[in-house]
């Protein structure tokens, strides 16, 4: 299997999008962005948490996401758990406020039979939107570096539009 990047430097990332969305437990309002590569590759990443709490702020591929989901079983519910590996040595709460990004984005549900779990949701309509974000080329205006545990959010809590043409140059 060949080796799956997860994680690259915030100056190679244009940001295509900013959402906010309440954790698993809805205990917390989370913002996240979701970016690309110069090579078109999708990327995530929680940038803000309402309540304190750990998390870590590193970009992860959709690529590697996925990769972890082919891992569960067929058939049986998918959790955060899933996405350790991909945070190994980082905040226990990265795996779960990444999870609800992805169920706020569509990717994932809750199961229908398993109360504390999920089941994927084909991710072709949202790679669509995003490939359209990643064709228009315009990036989001947003902060260089985003604050860590704050208790409060970045960007406005709403899906942001898409601004001016703009690179975000390195800090």
């Amino acid at each position: 299997m060949k080796s799956v990047s997860k994680t690259h430097d915030d100056s190679a990332i244009r940001i295509l999008k900013t959402a906010s969305c309440p954790s698993l437990s809805g205990k917390s309002k989370l913002t996240y962005h979701i970016g690309c590569t110069d090579k078109s590759e999708i990327q995530f990443r929680v940038v803000a948490n309402s309540n304190p709490g750990c998390f870590n702020q590193n970009w992860v591929t959709l690529q590697a996401i996925e990769a972890a989901f082919e891992k569960s079983p067929p058939n049986e519910p998918i959790t955060a758990v899933l996405f350790d590996s991909l945070f190994r040595g980082k905040s226990l709460n990265t795996p779960f406020f990444l999870f609800a990004a992805l169920k706020n984005e569509g990717l994932v549900r809750a199961a229908k039979e398993n109360q504390r779990g999920y089941e994927r949701i084909d991710s072709r309509d949202f790679k669509t939107k995003i490939q359209a974000l990643i064709k228009s080329t315009a990036t989001l205006q947003t902060q260089d570096k985003p604050k860590k545990n704050t208790g409060k959010q970045v960007g406005s809590g709403k899906t942001s539009s898409l601004s001016k043409q703009r690179q975000i140059s390195p800090s």
